[in-house]
Parts: structure tokens; C-alpha cells; sequence
């Protein structure tokens, strides 16, 4: 593998000689055969080793350069590979981004023109390419002892070259993408930024709301616990009030049967007092049947009975004899006969309670009448009746009495 890499860095340095020095022919070397001069002379092989000796020093150089190269080489692949998964994921964050605001006619412009310059860039390194491929050679074609060897490394250094020169360009591609991925992505940041500045604020009036509405559900849970303190003494309360109903109940059951049994008692008792008191009701009502104009002295009789409860009135001499104690009521009425007066007492075992008169006074008939009462204490067996103290004569009417005496117990 070194000798490979030392007969490509002396094929490097036989391309350099004839491009430079001209010492493989006569003439502009550029416009002319690597091995044929312009008069058509073939350069002696000899003279080409002794050059590759003279350039044995270099060679040792060039294996540090060549060591060197492949390093970085490796070192573009490992950047590009990194440069390549960044452009993953540039490509995703500006899809996503391509997906909330679509890109502008300016940007896509300048997005063609830089993939235009990028296409032409890679032309013309194909075609420098294709050059150095056709001198690299036509420098195998003269050293043909050491033709397989330099083919096969002029293989490898062109694949390097071309892969080195691929991936220059597509790191230029990257990083012309990256920057404007990375302007994008400043803009979303900034927007970001923005919007997270918004966000934090409307978070600051949620948090107060939310401590807002915490301080009140604190005070609801505070209120419902007392509440249901609350709640729980009036249960308490309500079961030994249920306890006090139930005792009053039975209290009141055996109350209710008490006072039942009292009011039966009170409710026969009153029934008898009022079978007792209407069996002995005493009252009475009578008048006289036909007027007299000469009636002037003694008692006053009323035959005609209308009532006559307890039978107390005797009709035949006109006096009420009390069948019991009591408060007796008595009532007189006496109408006078024509223009005659007349004055008829009450009396109470012969003596006068009360006074009426019926006075006419006139010399036409008038006929006026004179009523009177008297409320009377009387024990078993009084007498009480009417009689004349002074004037004469009474009047009364067919169709019913009207000088009458009427009595009642209260």
C-alpha cells in the first residue's frame, strides 16, 4: 500500500514537471502531447528516472502531505455526514415551518439562484475533472512499466479528488442552505421568543386567575365544612328531638287518653245539667180575653194561658207560684180602655216591685199602653201577681191579648 501511494505522488510530480518545467518536450507543454514534443521526438525513459530520483526527497514530503490529505479527507467526510444530518433536520425544522408560514417569492428566488450556481459550479469541477483525468493519462501512457500501478492509483486519486470535490460542493451547497435555514430559523426564534413572551404573560394572568379561583374553592371547602359541622349538630339535634317526640308522643297518647276520659266525664255531666235544666224550665205566658172599661180594684187575672212551662201560673186567680229557687224575669203590659188611665203594680208576696201605667189624658180614644218588668230573686213557693193601685178599666183585642203578664227563670 505505500509503494501504491509513492508511485501516486511521483505520477503527481511527473504532471507537475511537464506542466511547469517542460522537460518531457520542447515547446508549450498545455497544448502539446505529455510524451510527444511539437517535432514529434519521444522522450528517453532514462531521462524519466533519473528525474524520479532526483525527487526522492520530495516524495518523503509528499507521503506526510498524502497522510495528511486523507486525514482531512476523512475529516470532510466525518463533516459532511454532520453537515448532512443537520441539513436533515434544517429540511425538517423548515418543512414544519414551510407548513405554518409558506416562504416568500424573494427567498424562493434566491433559493434557485443559489441551486443554479451550485449546478454550474459542479459542471465546471466535472470538466476540470475530465482534464485532469486525460493528462493524468497520457502521463500512464508514457511510463508504461509503471502503467498498472498509475492507473490504478490515478483511479483512486480521481475517485478521492471527485469525492473531494463532491463533497466541497455539497458542503458549499449545505452551508449556503444551513445559513439560510439558520436566517429562518433566527426568524422563528425571534417569533418564538415573541410569542413565548406573550404566552408568559397571558400565563401570569392565568396563574392569578387560577390563584384566584383556589382561594375561593379554599373558602367553598372551608364554608361546606362548617356547613357540614353545621349539618352534623342539626342531625344530632334532630335525633334527640326525634327522641323528645317520641317521649312527648307517648305523653301526649297518654295525656290524649287522660283528658279524653275528663271530657267524657265533663261531656256526660253537662249532658245531665241539661237534661236537669230543661226538665225544670219554668216560664210562662197569659193575657185576658175581653177588655173592661170598670175594672178598678184587686188582682188583675189573665185566664187566657199562651204558655205555661213548670206550671207555676195558676190562670184561675192570676197568681205565679216559684216551682223553685231562682232569678226569675217578669213582664206587664196593661192598655189603657179608651181615655181612661190605670196604674198596675207588680207584687212579690203582697209586696210592690214595680210600677206601670197607661195614661190617656185626652178626650178622643187613644188607648195606650203601660209596660213594665222586674227581675225577682224568689225561693221555692213565692208568690208574685198583678195587681190594681189605681184608675180603672183595660183593653185588649180578639185577635190577640194585649194586655198580658208574662215570667221566666234565668
Amino acid at each position: 500500500m505505500r509503494c501504491l501511494r509513492a508511485i501516486y505522488f511521483i505520477v503527481l510530480v511527473l504532471f507537475n514537471i511537464v506542466e511547469t518545467k517542460g522537460l518531457l518536450a520542447h515547446g508549450n507543454s498545455n497544448t502539446s502531447d505529455p510524451i510527444h514534443g511539437p517535432s514529434g521526438n519521444i522522450v528517453d525513459t532514462t531521462d524519466i528516472l533519473q528525474m524520479l530520483l532526483n525527487q526522492t526527497t520530495e516524495l518523503e514530503n509528499l507521503k506526510l502531505q498524502v497522510e495528511t490529505f486523507k486525514q482531512q479527507a476523512e475529516n470532510d467526510r466525518t463533516t459532511i455526514q454532520l453537515l448532512q444530518n443537520r441539513v436533515f433536520f434544517l429540511e425538517t425544522e423548515l418543512t414544519k415551518l414551510n407548513a405554518s408560514k409558506p416562504p416568500s417569492n424573494q427567498e424562493f428566488s434566491t433559493y434557485l439562484m443559489s441551486m443554479n450556481q451550485l449546478i454550474q459550479n459542479m459542471a465546471a469541477n466535472e470538466e476540470n475533472d475530465k482534464n485532469v483525468t486525460h493528462h493524468l493519462n497520457g502521463v500512464v501512457t508514457k511510463v508504461a512499466e509503471l502503467q498498472h500501478a498509475l492507473l490504478n492509483q490515478s483511479t483512486e486519486f480521481e475517485h478521492y479528488k471527485q469525492q473531494s470535490e463532491n463533497d466541497r460542493s455539497k458542503v458549499y451547497l449545505i452551508q449556503n442552505f444551513t445559513q439560510i435555514i439558520d436566517n429562518k430559523l433566527n426568524d422563528v426564534r425571534a417569533n418564538v421568543s415573541q410569542i413565548r413572551h406573550n404566552q408568559t404573560d397571558e400565563m401570569m394572568d392565568y396563574k392569578q386567575q387560577l390563584d384566584n379561583e383556589r382561594s375561593k374553592v379554599h373558602l367553598l371547602q372551608n364554608l361546606t365544612q362548617r356547613l357540614n359541622q353545621r349539618l352534623d349538630d342539626l342531625n344530632l339535634q334532630v335525633r334527640y328531638t326525634s327522641l323528645s317526640l317520641l317521649d312527648l308522643h307517648a305523653a301526649t297518647e297518654q295525656l290524649d287518653d287522660s283528658l279524653l276520659h275528663q271530657l267524657e266525664e265533663r261531656i256526660s255531666h253537662v249532658h245531665d245539667e241539661i237534661i236537669a235544666s230543661v226538665s225544670t224550665r219554668i216560664g210562662f205566658t197569659a193575657g185576658v180575653t175581653s177588655s173592661s172599661s170598670t175594672w178598678s180594684s184587686g188582682t188583675l187575672v189573665f185566664p187566657k194561658v199562651i204558655t205555661n212551662v213548670g206550671s207555676g201560673y195558676n190562670p184561675s186567680d192570676g197568681v205565679f207560684t216559684a216551682p223553685r229557687a231562682g232569678v226569675y224575669v217578669f213582664f206587664v203590659n196593661v192598655q189603657s180602655y179608651s181615655t181612661q188611665c190605670i196604674y198596675v203594680d207588680i207584687v212579690l208576696n203582697g209586696a210592690t216591685k214595680v210600677r206601670t201605667m197607661a195614661y190617656s189624658g185626652g178626650s178622643s180614644d187613644t188607648y195606650e199602653a203601660g209596660p213594665n218588668l222586674a227581675v225577682l230573686s224568689l225561693q221555692t213557693g213565692d208568690r208574685v201577681w198583678v195587681k190594681n193601685y189605681a184608675g180603672q178599666g183595660y183593653y185588649t183585642h180578639g185577635g190577640g191579648p194585649l194586655t198580658t203578664f208574662s215570667g221566666f227563670l234565668i
